[in-house]
């Protein structure tokens, strides 16, 4: 084959390859056609929450997740708290997506059970966070969702006092749980 037949050749099969996959060809359409997403899996019969606003398709209300039951009352030393929630689908389902609506949500984990006793797998971890709406793209098979939150601080003022000989100024916050309006979880139809 010469040159010229060559050249000939390969610019017929990439006219014909953009003819076949051309915008408006049902080939073209198929193979990049976007995926159609499952109802919301958190709003199907029998699944549960630890804070069941958060899965009442309503944006409207929200829920607070919460701390380990030994932290409530007591003083934690050396950092935040986590706070928690947890969503249980009533059987396994594959998740594609998840979204999660709050208006503060600075610092955070997404984990899916593996289905062994007590073992997590973190999805996605988010710090200094910003967003009202996070949509989380994932691919795991579970039928647990846990959202690990680290505890919101307010400053709540500064309070004066002796101590050590002399004046003392302390600096007073509280701590609180995050709240999420709602929490979505997807799969392909």
């Amino acid at each position: 084959m010469s040159k010229s037949q060559k050249k000939v050749y390969i610019t017929f099969l990439i006219y014909s390859i953009l003819c076949l996959l051309g915008c408006g060809s049902p080939l073209f359409k198929s193979l990049f056609q976007e995926q159609e997403w499952s109802d919301n899996y958190a709003l199907a019969d029998g699944v549960r929450c630890t804070a069941p606003e958060m899965i009442d398709g309503d944006l409207n209300t929200s829920g607070k997740t919460m701390f380990p039951e030994k932290v409530y009352g007591k003083t934690v030393f050396g950092g935040f708290p986590s706070a928690e929630v947890e969503i249980t689908l009533p059987e396994p389902k594959s998740i594609r997506k998840i979204v999660i609506h709050s208006k503060e949500l600075p610092s955070f984990s997404v984990l899916a059970f593996t289905g062994e006793k007590g073992n997590w797998k973190t999805i996605k971890e988010f710090d200094n966070n910003s967003q009202k709406e996070i949509v989380i793209r994932t691919s795991v098979v579970t039928n647990k969702i846990k959202i690990r939150a680290k505890a919101i601080s307010t400053f709540e003022g500064l309070e004066r006092g002796t101590g050590r000989g002399g004046l003392v100024t302390v600096r007073s916050s509280k701590i609180s749980e995050p709240e999420i309006q709602e929490i979505e979880l997807y799969g392909f139809k």
